[in-house]
């Protein structure tokens, strides 16, 4: 309701005089609408302003540059990684597939080896034998000598007809290998370096073997026709053979007093010297004395003149000087196997050396694969 100001009468809010006096009424404000309370939610940043906006995408644009450049950078350094582990394990691949290529070759060389270098040694040891099992050069000896016992005769042909070639073509074999890794060259070479000395040691041990025979025989003539000569006081042709070979063997004989000193000299000779030395040199001088080609010849009491007082002096019952021939006789044997063997087994030593420095190498390479 509207008041008039000079009446005071109530009028309506729509009247514009005041319908008792006819005052103009005065003009009422429109009343102010319902406020509405707002619903409590996220807050909401306030509108930027219009150079706020603009502010506002450069800033956003900035942002969105960044992550695109470190979206970039990751990425980059995912690519260099893959690229770098897949290089890695092609290098890998490649280093292992050289390293099983060297591994390879050295089966060739141990194949080769065990056909050809092995058929050498079965045949020298007239049995098969596994090389690697030896670890000293006594062993070769033990080996080839029992071969030789069971041959004896034909062991020195046998050697040169059947086994030299098998050397030979181990030789023509192994002189065939090409393009040897570096690891394996010069173990390799060293090893081919030793079948020639092989060869040349074999053929020096079948000269030596040759004569063998003839050595088993002059010992054999100084028991029969000692053992007559102590047994027998009459000269006959096997008594006085005896005796000019006991004077060739023993060239101070004749300034000996008694079988005592004989038994000295040959304890000395055989046993503090050399009894290979010594027997040598009796079976090569004095043996020939021993053979006898007419056994029952007459011979003449004044062709030995030294008859009477060797018996005297050198005659014993027990005969102990045959024991110590026979003695000797067997050491000087032992000990010329050994010697007959001696070219042989060195060349062994440095064949059993080069054998292990290429398995040597062999096991470096594998070692690489790891």
């Amino acid at each position: 309701m509207v008041s008039c100001p000079k009446c005071g009468h109530q009028n309506l809010p729509s009247s514009t005089t005041c319908s008792k006096c006819g005052t103009p009424l005065p003009v009422q404000a429109p009343a102010p609408a319902a406020v509405q309370v707002p619903v409590p939610g996220p807050a909401q940043p306030p509108p930027p302003a219009v150079d706020g906006v603009e502010e506002y995408a450069r800033q956003m644009a900035a942002r969105e540059a960044v992550r695109r450049r470190n979206r970039m950078i990751i990425g980059g350094v995912v690519l260099v990684l893959i690229g770098f582990v897949a290089f890695k394990q092609v290098q890998d691949r490649k280093r292992k597939a050289v390293v099983q290529e060297k591994l390879t070759y050295a089966e060739k060389f141990v194949e080769l080896e065990k056909r050809e270098t092995g058929a050498f040694w079965n045949c020298v040891m007239a049995s098969e034998v596994d090389i690697g099992m030896f670890q000293k050069a006594e062993q070769f000896q033990q080996r080839i000598e029992s071969a030789y016992f069971t041959q004896q005769k034909t062991f020195a042909d046998y050697l040169v007809t059947e086994c030299v070639p098998k050397i030979e073509r181990a030789r023509q074999a192994f002189g065939g290998l090409r393009d040897t890794p570096t690891e394996l060259a010069g173990p390799i070479e060293k090893y081919r370096e030793t079948l020639p000395k092989l060869q040349t040691g074999l053929e020096n041990y079948v000269e030596n073997i040759k004569n063998r025979g003839s050595v088993k025989d002059t010992d054999q003539l100084i028991q029969e026709l000692g053992t007559v000569w102590h047994s027998v006081y009459d000269i006959t042709a096997e008594t006085a053979a005896y005796e000019k070979f006991l004077y060739c063997a023993i060239p101070d004989l004749a300034k000996m007093k008694d079988a005592q000193e004989v038994l000295e000299y040959m304890k000395d000779q055989c046993y503090t010297k050399d009894p290979v030395l010594f027997m040598e040199r009796v079976r090569k001088d004095c043996g020939p004395l021993l053979v006898v080609a007419d056994k029952e010849a007459r011979i003449n009491p004044k062709s030995v003149p030294t008859w009477k007082q060797s018996h005297k002096l050198f005659l014993e019952e027990e005969m102990r000087q045959l024991q110590a021939w026979d003695s000797c006789a067997r050491r000087s044997r032992k000990g010329k196997k050994k010697e007959d063997l001696e070219q042989f087994l060195l060349a062994v030593n440095d064949y059993m050396a080069a054998r292990a420095d290429v398995a040597k190498a062999a096991r470096g390479i594998q070692e690489g694969m790891k």
